[in-house]
């Protein structure tokens, strides 16, 4: 939710713009009405708004006259983000030229275009507006403000960066610091929308403050909402609700209402992620009353609403508040392609699964997951753009310290100069050269100087975007992780659990094939994510005894059937010396020749795909191994084969726009092989095929470890140990069911942390399966509970898709004795349970 523009920019703003003396009566009452606002309290916004609307409408006013009135209208207008009826849009459209006061204009159409989420539109019009000459500097500055606040909105944060200092240029150029404090304020807008939160609550009170002593009550309040919806974001509710109290205490000085809600708005959504429901309902119907409301707020209150009553188990409630969200974004924000659009999808597959329709619920699943997947994709494709700003800064500041090096030589030479003049010449010409030179200085003094402060200035925002950039990596692996891996739980679990009741051989084949490939991929997106870690340096390899042949199998199972519909066939060559049991990270090395072999298949439309493992060299303790993918294929020129290897690049540009994909494939292959102590190998020529090698050695495992199979855990029990299940997601709730239902478990549920702890306080369980997220009390504090209160050692299993090494050593922490990860593997969770619960048959 972005901070919106205060008005008291606005009134600085019209300030620094002047005003037009043509028709002195009309300009007479647009002066009254700002001198209004800006002194008397409550501060009549409201009524002016209206006012002004009167003569946009009127009849009796020329188009001059209703340019001046317009100007002030759409600052005012866009101060408390609304956008006003199409009869009013149309008429502030027909009075847009190059005047300040039509520029002005324009700037407010823009960003009337990015309220109702129309961004080419609004994109379109800013460029227009900034790009035209002789533009005001007042003027531009507004418009790049709200430009900035129209790309965070709209989930485009490449140029913001660059846009911010523009601002900060102009403001400093042109002395403009009553917009000081607004700048502090979109400064923090946008690194709040990026999640750097402790950078942007120091500019949010840097603006706090500057609005004060400005006596900008619009931009007071808007920092407190926005400072409120920080804290919200980190999870300290009440500091949010603080925060949002103090605005409702202000709004004493507004006429509208303005503060007010704002602050119902915040405390609605707060109440929403605090798992506060009944509050939060309550709430958002005053929200979607309000006269303030408008199609952004009403269409994130029915999401939130279908999201609660989903939880409630009130079903019919909750479809119909999703087809009002759905309602919404189609009527008003169907330009927006956001994660928060992608909800929407995610939230009917939950309420299709809650009435039972499960078939449909996971084709429901599917529409979410691509959905959200290509707006987190774009959104986090900007947030790499705006961190590579970084180096550009860098190289501004080295051209300025090349330019005071040369201007301090420059001097030098001049001094030199000087002094011999001073033998030659006669005493009048000297002191016109001393003048001279003496002026020459002054200049080179304060163009030396201007350019260190903007040195300094690239250098300390260089340094905020280098921090920004390492939050941005974290936030999105902590994010992105947990996101993916829940829908994946429900494909991977329901498969598994179909897999092995179907009497089919066939259609359990199948299934078998589904739940691999969706395996795979669930290990493509944690290497994906790994990227950042390849590139700082911190990846290490899971070193363990692995079956190489089966691994190998396995994969060219995964992929058999793509290959099939293309017509083509995959050739495993093994060679019959090679020693099965090796010690070496599976999942890398299956990443790795999965990467080889989908790139073959994808470059590929006939032939034979070649995929082979020799034995190079072998004793008893190593085996050093060739391993092969061969295509007959498109091939790749000498010239471009230079360039695979680069992250984010393919061969061609035409490559990518017919084979698709990121560029990121052979760049993390090549990098994991390093950690192998090996490379990757090209031999290639066009149109007649490609063969990608590498040479691993890996020591003989002289025991290995095997994992608790569906024929092992034939030979144990689980039969009537009572389990107690903590999980607020129903879907999740049915995979585990399913999951142990043959084993006959005396199972429990519960959906919170607090219900945990009162069931353990009234009955006695053998083991606790613990999910970590979840309303009212999450699943580490009732551990800690249990443990540090209770003193219960009853063993606790975290269940969850918090699955990255902090989260599973935070679990162990907080007192539980186990970890298994979602998505759910059947036979690591039963190997689990057996650890603590399994007895003879």
């Amino acid at each position: 939710m972005q901070h919106f523009i205060s008005l008291a920019l606005l009134l600085a703003l019209t300030w620094s713009m002047g005003t037009v003396s043509a028709h002195a009566s009309i300009s007479d009452k647009v002066s009254e009405i700002k001198v209004d606002v800006e002194t008397l309290v409550p501060m009549p916004i409201g009524a002016a708004i209206k006012k002004l609307e009167a003569w946009l409408l009127s009849d009796t006013l020329t188009q001059d006259e209703k340019r001046k009135v317009g100007a002030l209208y759409v600052q005012y207008q866009l101060s408390i983000h609304q956008r006003p009826s199409e009869k009013i849009l149309n008429s502030l459209i027909a009075l847009q030229d190059n005047s300040s006061e039509g520029l002005t204009i324009a700037t407010g159409v823009a960003r009337m275009y990015g309220i109702s989420a129309d961004y080419d539109k609004a994109y379109e019009q800013f460029n227009r507006v900034v790009a035209t000459p002789d533009i005001p500097p007042s003027v531009k500055a507004y418009a790049l403000i709200y430009q900035v606040l129209t790309y965070s909105e709209g989930q485009v944060f490449a140029p913001n960066a660059e846009l911010i200092n523009t601002v900060n240029d102009i403001l400093t150029k042109h002395t403009l610091t009553k917009l000081r404090p607004l700048y502090y304020a979109i400064v923090a807008d946008y690194y709040q929308s990026v999640s750097a939160y402790d950078i942007a609550l120091s500019y949010y009170e840097k603006s706090l403050d500057g609005a004060k002593v400005e006596n900008q009550r619009i931009l007071v309040s808007d920092n407190l909402y926005a400072i409120g919806i920080l804290y919200r974001n980190l999870g300290d509710y009440s500091k949010a609700i603080d925060y949002f109290e103090r605005a409702i205490e202000f709004d004493s000085q507004i006429d509208i209402n303005y503060s007010e809600f704002l602050a119902t708005y915040g405390i609605a959504t707060t109440y929403y992620r605090s798992g506060n429901l009944q509050k939060a309902l309550t709430l958002s119907d005053i929200v979607l009353a309000h006269p303030l409301s408008s199609s952004f707020y009403n269409s994130e209150i029915y999401r939130l609403k279908a999201d609660a009553h989903l939880s409630l188990g009130e079903l019919d409630k909750a479809t119909n508040a999703l087809n009002k969200a759905r309602e919404l974004y189609d009527e008003n924000r169907e330009a927006e392609q956001t994660t928060w659009r992608a909800q929407l999808d995610k939230t009917e597959a939950y309420i299709t699964a809650a009435k039972g329709d499960h078939a449909l619920a996971f084709k429901q699943f599917e529409v979410f997951h691509e959905a959200y997947l290509n707006a987190k994709k774009y959104e986090d494709l900007e947030l790499i753009k705006s961190a590579n700003l970084i180096d550009q800064i860098t190289q501004e500041k080295d051209r300025a310290n090349q330019l005071e090096n040369e201007n301090k030589a420059f001097e030098e030479a001049l001094l030199l100069k000087t002094e011999a003049q001073r033998t030659q010449s006669l005493f009048s010409t000297l002191l016109v050269i001393l003048i001279t030179l003496t002026l020459v200085t002054i200049v080179i003094i304060l163009i030396l100087l201007s350019k260190s402060r903007q040195a300094n200035a690239l250098y300390l925002t260089a340094k905020e975007k280098a921090e920004l950039n390492n939050r941005l990596k974290s936030e999105f692996i902590s994010n992105i992780s947990h996101e993916i891996r829940t829908p994946l739980n429900a494909i991977i679990g329901f498969g598994q659990s179909l897999a092995s009741r179907a009497a089919d051989v066939q259609a359990k084949d199948l299934t078998k094939k589904i739940v691999n490939a969706s395996e795979m991929l669930l290990q493509l997106i944690n290497d994906l994510l790994d990227f950042s870690k390849i590139e700082a340096g911190k990846l290490t390899l899971a070193i363990r005894p692995h079956d190489i042949n089966e691994s190998l199998c396995t994969l060219v199972d995964i992929f058999s059937d793509q290959a099939e519909r293309k017509g083509l066939v995959l050739q495993l060559h093994i060679d019959k010396n090679l020693n099965n049991d090796l010690m070496f990270d599976e999942l890398r090395f299956k990443q790795i020749l999965a990467n080889l072999i989908s790139n073959a298949i994808k470059f590929s439309d006939k032939g034979i795909i070649e995929i082979g493992l020799s034995v190079s060299e072998s004793n008893d303790s190593h085996c050093a191994l060739h391993c092969w993918v061969k295509d007959n294929g498109i091939g790749i020129s000498k010239e471009n084969q230079v360039k695979l290897f680069t992250p984010f690049t393919q061969a061609e540009s035409s490559i990518a726009r017919k084979y698709g994909g990121t560029g990121l494939g052979l760049n993390i292959s090549n990098n994991l092989l390093k950690l192998m102590g090996s490379s990757l190998t090209l031999e290639s020529e066009l149109e007649r095929g490609s063969t990608f090698s590498f040479d691993v050695t890996f020591a003989v495992a002289a025991d290995i470890d095997v994992p608790l199979s569906e024929t092992t855990q034939q030979h144990v029990t689980l039969e009537g140990a009572r389990v107690l299940l903590a999980e607020d997601n129903d879907i999740n709730v049915e995979v585990i069911k399913a999951l142990l239902d043959e084993f006959h478990l005396d199972l429990t549920h519960v959906s919170n942390g607090q219900k945990a702890i009162d069931a353990l306080k009234a009955c006695t369980y053998d083991l606790v399966l613990m999910d970590i997220q979840m309303p009212e009390v999450d699943g580490l504090s009732a551990t800690r509970h249990i443990r540090n209160v209770l003193k219960l050692k009853t063993p606790i299993i975290a269940l969850t898709a918090n699955a990255m090494q902090q989260d599973i050593d935070n679990c162990h922490a907080a007192g539980m004795d186990a970890h298994v990860g979602k998505p759910v593997d059947k036979a690591r969770l039963v190997n689990t349970l057996g650890e603590f619960l399994a007895r003879p048959a």
